[in-house]
């Protein structure tokens, strides 16, 4: 009989503390069971939140600092691979602006991907993207990630050709990029559960065709333009040395063709797994967690569920 295999995310984040704890609750509230945070040198607040959660057992932590001439992304991946726990079945590795979407109601995250993962020649799933635009919105405002954005552009779109990967941890060399592992063993197969097969011009991290079938993977790549110009903007890549994401980014990215409520329709259960979160983090001792009731992360959790 087949098993449900436990989930986790990897990720590498900076400065991502008015997300992050919707990030954790929307993907808890899909099954994810934890995740392996990278921290590089956040200064926003997200260090202390993610060590406060931390000590609640929902993240691990590891500190990835700046190298000179090196970009933080794979080095942080390297380290989440070795320092994978062995009750860690699969780990998908996405980025703080990007959430896992089952694309029906009757799909389970955790069960489509067990299925696929109790082939035992499966050591990999690639997921394409869906980039979603700014709705319009110049500037940051209350509410979801999931709900204030909820315009998208359609699949035939060429940046959704990249996908991002769910991997058995065990199995992988290294990354050759943040989309695509270098796998020691084992099967790379595609949303549909067939062989993946990479883009002919593009290659790694980049498949020959588009596939949004079961699962696929929310792109909020610009969000407003007001959180893109003090956030991504500001930041640039964690994976390409001296890439700055300006103004050319934002218009390719800034697409609202069509409208998608699918993440949009989890935000009570969302907000109501934030507030619970919230109440574990203000349980803490006030030495150990600096997320306490004044805090702006509380206002904000307050505001949301209403």
């Amino acid at each position: 009989m087949d098993k449900n295999l436990n989930l986790y995310i990897a990720a590498i984040v900076k400065d991502e503390y008015a997300g992050l704890l919707e990030w954790i609750a929307y993907h808890r509230v899909l099954g994810v069971k934890g995740f392996v945070i990278a921290d590089n040198s956040s200064r926003d607040g997200t260090r202390e939140l993610l060590s406060s959660l931390a000590r609640l057992g929902i993240v691990m932590v590891i500190d990835q600092p700046d190298v000179e001439n090196q970009k933080p992304q794979l080095p942080a991946y390297e380290c989440i691979l070795r320092s994978c726990a062995r009750d860690i079945d699969l780990l998908a590795f996405i980025d703080a602006d990007e959430f896992l979407l089952p694309l029906s109601s009757d799909v389970n995250l955790v069960d489509y991907l067990s299925s696929h993962f109790n082939d035992e020649s499966v050591s990999a799933i690639a997921l394409n993207w869906s980039n979603f635009g700014s709705n319009g919105e110049l500037f940051a405002e209350e509410g979801l990630v999931t709900e204030r954005f909820t315009q998208r552009a359609p699949i035939k779109f060429n940046v959704h050709h990249n996908f991002k990967s769910v991997v058995k941890p065990e199995r992988v060399n290294h990354f050759n990029n943040p989309h695509h592992a270098n796998l020691r063993f084992g099967r790379y197969i595609d949303a549909s559960g067939n062989d993946l097969v990479l883009h002919p011009k593009h290659g790694n991290g980049v498949s020959a065709e588009v596939l949004w079938n079961g699962v696929r993977v929310n792109h909020y790549a610009v969000k407003s333009l007001e959180e893109f110009l003090l956030g991504k903007h500001l930041r640039g890549s964690a994976a390409t040395a001296n890439r700055v994401k300006h103004k050319a980014y934002f218009k390719a990215h800034d697409r609202n063709d069509e409208t998608c409520l699918l993440a949009a329709s989890l935000a009570p259960k969302v907000k109501a797994e934030m507030a619970a979160l919230q109440a574990q983090l203000d349980a803490l001792p006030e030495e150990e967690s600096p997320q306490k009731n004044d805090s702006w992360l509380a206002s904000r959790v307050k505001k949301l569920i209403g």
